[in-house]
């Protein structure tokens, strides 16, 4: 019993030490270990409530009022000035100090001058990004570098080199025995992976032996974070941690295949990241060639700090690199709000905010959420059930999740359960098909679809956007397999998506551009055919030829200027642009 008071009087000063030391220090370092004060407090607290019998009353009295001196005393002053100290760290002001250094530190912002940027007080939540001059449509906004980059955290991705980020070769474990996969002598012996993973995680010992673990490469984000120096601890003292975000998975997956489980504030601080990551953290892509390429997920500073918005005035992609670029798709004004979107423009109000609200933490409440007509798009739009009605159905309250719905016509009034099963219902039959031959599910869409959707449904959409994937690339479906009438109905679902866009004024958004290269490829397909035909009068010929060389050209120019860069693009750029 006495070396078990001894182990929980050495813990109570320990938390004693940890709150002196963050009282002295000006280093944001220090704060990152008051979780672990708060933590092992309130564990040491429940502990004395059960010594507290009269069995044990004398020997732990004295302790347990140390205890009460940290818990009543200590705690509430040490979350006092935690609190005033992460103020300091996100004031605006301060949080654009922290960014400009991040910047200069990878060589991205050589003249603070040239920035069109400010960091401000965002109208939709906390903190944001602001422009400081007028922005032109297409200008780069800025360039960002990733704090962290990490493989995707699931089983359904392939394995990859924790180096170079190969995923479709052979992998071999790190022979200097961390137990993460490399593909080559190069990329086991980089200084990166050394110093860094390879060094900690050897001390850990893992308990795969001589072969590489998949848990561990699932975990390297927890990893990683552990290296992360000071003034990249800074920076990410300026993020939001929703801990409801499955933060301990990474964590979890560490400790169990590791002998040596990692400090308790080390664990603190894995979490505290993962949290982080997954609240702000972004899908980029490393290219190999034009048939290959890697998904990871990226902690960039600057793109974390853009607020969402259902209708954003920027695009984003990623170079080679994997730096982050930021461009504006419309005229940005001085003093309006820099914004991005982290979802699929052709998504209605409902699915968007359902997204949103699981894997963001947030309820959209812009102005196109707030519109019952999305802007007049009607992506939302059902038909109305009432005999020899031929209007539609629109949320009363569209940010009300239990709104009733009414048709714009005759005024009947739907509740929300119903409106939720028949969503739930053409959602069941839309994964019934969905999954079938590309044709079968053009005659879907035909068919069975616009019978129980208007033409403008978002579900519509979707499946125009997936035919359009499908026709001139998948088997048996190529550029020769398709005929006339396919061509034509590729053709007709990019102006009708791209209608779309220019309703909501989406402007010169990324989606804007993909469905603008399947435009432009089809029309080039539709060009080639009628150029080796006999049975069309020579002044039609030429009439059409001058016609859609002319639209096609200017439909290149408008695709090279938005995917300038991209590194994804040049998957599917080179070989028809």
């Amino acid at each position: 019993m006495k070396n078990f008071y001894g182990a929980l009087s050495t813990n109570v000063n320990s938390i004693l030490n940890v709150y002196l030391d963050i009282d002295t220090s000006d280093s944001f370092a220090a704060v990152d270990r008051l979780p672990t004060v708060v933590l092992a407090t309130a564990k040491l607290h429940k502990v004395f409530d059960l010594l507290l019998t009269p069995a044990y009353r004398a020997q732990t009295i004295s302790l347990y009022l140390r205890v009460r001196i940290v818990t009543r005393i200590v705690l509430p002053f040490s979350l006092a000035f935690l609190k005033v100290r992460i103020m300091s760290v996100v004031e605006p002001k301060k949080v654009e100090i922290v960014l400009k250094n991040h910047l200069k530190r990878h060589e991205l912002l050589s003249d603070e001058s040239q920035a069109c940027w400010t960091v401000g007080y965002s109208s939709f939540e906390g903190r944001g990004l602001f422009a400081t001059r007028n922005i032109e449509a297409g200008e780069l906004i800025f360039v960002d570098n990733a704090l962290l980059l990490s493989p995707r955290n699931s089983e359904k991705y392939l394995p990859l080199c924790v180096s170079c980020y190969k995923n479709e070769c052979p992998l071999f474990p790190c022979d200097r025995g961390c137990g993460l996969p490399v593909c080559s002598q190069i990329c086991e012996d980089s200084k990166k992976h050394m110093d860094h993973e390879c060094e900690y995680l050897r001390k850990l010992e893992p308990t795969c032996g001589t072969t590489w673990s998949m848990d561990l490469l699932r975990a390297l984000l927890a990893v990683r974070a552990i290296s992360l120096v000071d003034e990249q601890r800074d920076v990410l003292a300026i993020f939001q941690c929703h801990q409801n975000l499955n933060t301990d998975c990474e964590v979890s997956l560490l400790r169990s295949n590791v002998k040596n489980a990692p400090k308790i504030k080390e664990i603190d601080f894995m979490m505290m990241v993962s949290g982080i990551f997954n609240t702000n953290s972004f899908e980029t892509i490393v290219v190999r060639d034009k048939d290959h390429y890697t998904s990871l997920r990226g902690l960039y500073p600057m793109g974390a700090l853009l607020n969402h918005a259902c209708v954003p005035n920027t695009r984003h992609h990623y170079d080679s690199q994997q730096h982050l670029y930021v461009i504006a798709v419309r005229p940005i004004s001085a003093g309006e709000e820099i914004t991005m979107t982290y979802i699929d423009l052709l998504w209605d109000t409902t699915l968007r905010r359902q997204v949103l609200s699981v894997t963001k933490n947030f309820s959209c409440r812009c102005s196109r959420c707030s519109d019952p007509t999305e802007y007049g798009s009607l992506l939302n739009a059902l038909y109305c059930a009432a005999d020899y009605c031929s209007g539609i159905l629109l949320p009363c309250d569209p940010l009300n999740n239990e709104s009733a719905w009414m048709c714009n016509k005759c005024q009947t009034i739907i509740k929300s359960k119903q409106i939720h099963s028949i969503r739930s219902g053409l959602s069941s039959i839309l994964q019934e098909n969905i999954a079938k031959h590309p044709r079968e599910i053009l005659t879907f869409l035909q068919k069975e679809l616009s019978i129980l959707v208007p033409p403008s449904n978002y579900l519509m959409a979707d499946i125009k956007y997936s035919i359009i994937s499908y026709f001139g690339k998948t088997e048996d479906l190529l550029w020769e397999d398709l005929t006339d009438a396919e061509l034509a109905i590729k053709s007709s679902f990019c102006t009708d998506l791209l209608s779309i866009l220019n309703i909501l004024g989406c402007g010169q958004c990324r989606k804007r551009g993909l469905l603008l290269y399947e435009l432009y490829c089809t029309t080039k397909e539709q060009l080639r055919r009628f150029q080796g035909r006999n049975d069309f009068k020579e002044e039609g010929l030429i009439l059409f030829k001058a016609m859609n060389i002319e639209d096609n050209e200017s439909l290149l120019n408008e695709i090279i200027n938005i995917f300038q860069n991209d590194v994804v693009a040049t998957t599917f750029l080179n070989d028809n642009c």
